[in-house]
């Protein structure tokens, strides 16, 4: 088994704004600090170090613009101190003050990798100035530090997996009251349990085929106290889930569906999270052009991002019965594999008319939602994919596409995402669309109709029909924001764990935590 890849940095809490052990200090500033003076502790800090920081900020041109920063060597005691301050802009201007801080953390972090200091003290602003409460500002700072410190080396040779450790920084978040440390170790659990998500998502296809993801999932269950389950494609036609068959046959790493239980307490409500897990897709029959297959193995963001998030939820113990399921497979083009023109039957009984081999991923969901709702009963359940390159267009890399009928659950949702930086916007989920899955043959087309566009909702509407209408149900497109995000300073070039903390998030409200 791929051992696993992550890394740990330490983050602590000190009273004191100023650490007399600091090798490095990280100074988050408003424009208004930087134009008209910094007040509070940080300025202590500043002028220790440096003197006169006015006369550093203009010497380097510093004016404050949002994201803006400055790099420069301080002294204490003879000893240097490399200091880099950070500016949020105005906060009251800014549409997410608090991605700001997300941000500014991210590009201090960057700039001291070089210095290799061992303990970073950060100054962060204050929590209402950022319209934030200080818990949130502390859980926030702590998760992005983790985030920003993930680096996948198990394939460099001679490199940080096999002899290196990388740097490791302890982070301290001076001027913070230690009855925080609550706040510390909830923001370490679902960060490390997002980076075990991108490890996952990173590695390549090759390894990282269903019977690795699903071997991994078991490691998490063995590891964290969770009921793990297991059954392979063969069984899956057993039950009757020909849509999920029809993809997994088409590969020689056969299909694993994977369910991974957190109990909770006894007569707990139940809630189930099912993600797509197509650990690489060609497109199958419907081949992909080249330059559209690589990246591939992030098709399984959606599976690996259910497992990292029933790791914490494993740890931080909701009120609540958690499922977790994802379906498995490779989409390949053998002879084994689906046709376009072939017909297939649901777990529901439902008949699907294959008009595109490369629209997978509905296929398998379409029965592990079947299997969530008919064996566990769930209250509401929420599916994460990368289903539609649509979706990425239409939104981008910022925000991921949210399905929905249940005007409560997109509000808790987007309310959530927006929470823990992890963004969410709604799309329609009209009936209007519902005829661009019209099959002649077949209950159901698994691709729309191209005359009705709209690719994401069409998908989604196709989903729509193996769900229970009285269930709260949401579908989560993160075709956009499961890897390589343009402009995000605490993401590398790889995966990002999206949908972990929506995921941990919701498990704790609905459980009362």
């Amino acid at each position: 088994m791929l051992r696993e890849t992550v890394f740990m940095i330490t983050v602590t809490l000190s009273d004191k704004k100023f650490n007399e052990k600091a090798s490095a200090y990280i100074v988050l500033l408003t424009q208004d600090e930087v134009k008209d003076g910094v007040r509070s502790g940080a300025a202590d800090v500043l002028q220790a170090l440096w003197g006169d920081e006015e006369a550093v900020f203009k010497a380097h041109g510093f004016t404050g613009k949002n994201g803006s920063s400055v790099f420069q060597v301080g002294y204490h005691k003879e000893k240097a101190v490399p200091v880099v301050c950070v500016s949020l802009g105005d906060p009251s201007s800014s549409d997410d003050a608090v991605e700001d801080v997300r941000r500014a953390c991210g590009t201090g972090y960057n700039l001291l990798k070089k210095t290799k200091a061992e303990t970073i003290s950060v100054l962060l602003p204050d929590a209402k100035t950022v319209g934030t409460t200080q818990s949130n500002l502390v859980e926030q700072a702590t998760t992005i530090f983790h985030i920003a410190s993930y680096a996948y080396t198990e394939f460099k040779s001679g490199g940080s997996a096999k002899k290196d450790t990388p740097w490791q920084p302890t982070i301290v978040l001076s001027g913070i009251n230690k009855k925080h440390e609550k706040d510390v170790k909830r923001a370490e659990i679902i960060a490390t349990a997002t980076n075990t998500t991108r490890g996952f998502a990173d590695c390549p296809p090759n390894i990282m085929t269903p019977q690795e993801l699903a071997d991994q999932a078991k490691k998490v269950a063995k590891d964290h106290g969770l009921t793990y389950t297991c059954f392979d494609q063969e069984k899956a036609k057993e039950l009757g889930m020909g849509c999920y068959y029809s993809v997994a046959k088409g590969s020689s790493n056969p299909g694993q569906f994977v369910t991974l239980e957190y109990k909770g307490k006894k007569g707990a409500p139940t809630i189930a999270f099912v993600g797509k897990g197509v650990c690489f897709d060609t497109g199958g029959i419907s081949l992909k052009p080249a330059n559209a297959m690589s990246g591939m193995k992030y098709d399984m963001s959606g599976a690996a991002a259910v497992i990292g998030a029933m790791k914490a939820i494993a740890q931080l113990k909701p009120d609540v019965h958690v499922v977790g399921i994802t379906p498995l497979v490779e989409n390949m083009p053998s002879a084994c594999a689906s046709k376009q023109d072939d017909v297939v039957t649901a777990m529901n009984g439902k008949t699907v008319e294959i008009i595109n081999t490369d629209a997978e991923g509905r296929l398998i969901l379409a029965d592990a939602l079947v299997y969530a709702e008919q064996t566990f009963k769930p209250e509401a359940i929420i599916d994460i994919a990368t289903l539609t390159g649509a979706c990425a267009y239409f939104l981008g890399s910022f925000y991921a596409g949210l399905f929905t009928r249940d005007d409560a659950l997109a509000g808790t949702l987007t309310s959530i995402g927006k929470k823990v930086g992890d963004k969410l916007w709604q799309l329609p989920l009209s009936d209007q669309y519902a005829p661009a899955l019209d099959s002649p043959i077949a209950d159901l087309a698994n691709c729309g109709n191209q005359v009705y566009k709209a690719g994401a909702t069409t998908a989604a509407l196709f989903l729509g029909n193996f769900v229970d209408k009285k269930t709260q149900w949401a579908h989560l497109d993160i075709a956009g924001t499961d890897s390589k995000i343009p402009g995000t300073t605490y993401l590398g070039k790889g995966a990002t764990g999206t949908g972990v903390r929506i995921l941990v998030e919701y498990a704790l409200s609905y459980g009362g935590k």
